[in-house]
């Protein structure tokens, strides 16, 4: 299972319709609440999030005051 809220951008890019332009935007637009807030990232309508839902995407439980993490600023520069 891939966390929207913690996988790093090799990761997030396996999920279908996810490359690595959309999981950089996935890692720009964290933390996740609720799947509607993933429709929010520009280019994910509502089936394209549920496609990515099914695969087995999770959204983990977010620090509401996290920052980008090192991990995804290398991720970002790469």
């Amino acid at each position: 299972m891939t966390d929207l809220n913690a996988a790093p951008a090799d990761e997030l890019a396996t999920l279908p319709t996810v490359g690595p332009a959309a999981a950089y935007d996935l890692i720009l637009f964290r933390p996740y609440l609720s799947w509607e807030e993933v429709e929010y990232v520009p280019g994910f309508s509502p089936e394209r999030v549920d496609e990515i839902r099914l695969a087995g995407a999770t959204l983990g439980s977010p620090d509401s005051r996290r920052w980008l993490l090192e991990r995804d600023r290398q991720d970002l520069q790469a």
